[in-house]
C-alpha cells in the first residue's frame, strides 16, 4: 500500500507559475467560429471536458486527503465521450491546443483520455473497449496526487531524491486503483505499466513486448505526445511537428509500429488548427488533414506573403496545388505577434 509517511518530509507549497498560454475561453471562441452547424454538439462537448476536469480534480483532492472516491461518475463521463464522436470533435481540438500551466496536472490526464479514446477507435476497438481504455487513461496518473507539489511544480531540474519520488507514482496509482477489486483490476494494471516500454527500457518493472498491457502501451505513447505539446513549469511546449519528430527519433523502438502510425494518422504532423508557413511565405491555419498525405492538409490562409491579415475567406487545399508546400510550423506566439503588429 501507499506509504504516506514516506512523502511527509518532501511536502511543500507550489512554486511560481507562468501565466496561461491559451485560456479555455480563448480556445473555444477561436476554434468554434466556423462550426455553427455543430454548435449544440460543441457546447455539450466543451461542458463534458469541464466536467471530466472537475471529476479528476475531486479524485485528486480525495487522494490527498486519504479518502475514497467513486468510479461511476468517471465511467459515465467517458461513456458520453465514446458514444458521440463527431467529425472534427471539439474535444480533440481542446485536448491538442488548450494550454493552461495552472491546470496542467488535471488537463494532462483528461487530454490523455481523449487521445487514448481516439487511438482505440482508430485501431478498431469496440465501444466497450474504448470506454475501458479511456477510463484507464483518465486515472493512469492518480498517484501523482501523492507527489509533493513542490516537486510537481518545480521549474528547475529535479534532484536525485525528488526524481526517485516522482518515479514512484505508477506504484502509488496501482495501490490506489487495486482497491476497487477484480472488476476494475485492469485500471490498476494499466496504471502500473504506462511507463513500461516494449524494448524493456521503461519502469518500474522493465517489462518487454507483450508483457505490457496493450492499453498501457497506447496510453504511454499519447502520454508522451500530450506532455510534449503542452507547457510545463520547467519548459515551454514544443511545436507539434517537433514533438512528432522527437517521438519518432527517440522512442520508435519503445512502441509498436502500428501505434506510432495511428498516432500520425490521428494527429498528423500538422494537426487541425495548427499554423504553418508555405513556400509562398503565406501563413495558414490547418482546417482538415489527410492521413494519406500528412504533409499536405487543407488550409485557411490567415496572413499573406506580406504578413497582412487576410480578411476574406481564402482556402487552399494543398493536394490540389502542387507548386505550394509547407516550409515550417508557426507558433501561437508568432501569430499573436503578427496580430499585435
Amino acid at each position: 500500500m501507499v506509504d504516506f509517511r514516506k512523502l511527509d518530509n518532501l511536502k511543500g507549497g507550489k512554486s511560481g507559475q507562468t501565466p496561461p498560454k491559451v485560456s479555455f475561453s480563448q480556445l473555444t471562441n477561436e476554434f468554434t467560429g466556423d462550426l455553427s452547424d455543430q454548435e449544440q454538439v460543441n457546447d455539450n462537448r466543451k461542458i463534458l471536458y469541464e466536467k471530466a476536469s472537475d471529476y479528476l480534480s475531486q479524485v485528486f483532492e480525495s487522494i490527498k486527503n486519504k479518502q475514497g472516491f467513486a468510479l461511476k461518475p468517471g465511467y459515465q463521463l467517458m461513456r458520453k465521450m465514446v458514444d458521440i464522436q463527431p467529425f472534427r470533435d471539439i474535444l480533440l481540438i481542446m485536448a491538442i491546443h488548450l494550454d493552461d500551466p495552472y491546470k496542467f496536472l488535471i488537463h494532462h490526464s483528461v487530454n490523455v483520455a481523449i487521445f487514448a479514446l481516439k487511438m482505440g477507435a482508430n485501431l478498431g476497438l469496440d465501444k466497450d473497449q474504448q470506454l475501458r481504455i479511456a477510463m484507464a487513461a483518465l486515472l493512469h496518473d492518480v498517484g501523482t496526487a501523492l507527489i509533493p507539489e513542490k516537486i510537481i511544480h518545480k521549474k528547475d531540474r529535479l534532484n536525485q531524491q525528488e526524481f526517485q519520488v516522482f518515479r514512484e507514482r505508477p506504484k502509488y496509482s496501482y495501490d490506489i486503483l487495486r482497491s476497487f477489486g477484480e472488476d476494475h483490476a485492469y485500471l490498476a494494471e494499466c496504471a502500473l505499466q504506462v511507463y513500461e516500454r516494449i524494448d524493456g527500457s521503461g519502469y518500474p518493472q522493465g517489462l518487454k513486448g507483450d508483457e505490457i498491457n496493450e492499453y498501457s502501451q497506447i496510453i504511454g505513447l499519447v502520454d508522451i505526445y500530450e506532455a510534449l505539446i503542452h507547457s510545463r513549469p520547467q519548459r515551454e511546449k514544443l511545436l507539434h511537428f517537433t514533438a512528432v519528430k522527437e517521438i519518432i527519433q527517440t522512442s520508435k523502438n519503445c512502441f509498436q509500429r502500428k501505434h506510432l502510425k495511428t498516432l500520425l494518422s490521428i494527429f498528423s504532423i500538422f494537426p487541425i488548427y495548427s499554423y504553418v508557413r508555405l513556400n509562398s511565405d503565406a501563413i495558414g491555419k490547418v482546417i482538415e488533414t489527410y492521413p494519406d498525405q500528412p504533409m499536405r492538409p487543407k488550409l485557411q490562409i490567415v496572413y499573406d506573403s506580406q504578413k497582412r491579415r487576410v480578411l476574406t475567406e481564402r482556402i487552399i487545399n494543398l493536394p490540389e496545388h502542387p507548386l505550394l508546400h509547407i516550409m515550417d510550423s508557426v507558433s501561437e506566439e508568432e501569430i499573436k505577434d503578427l496580430a499585435d503588429a
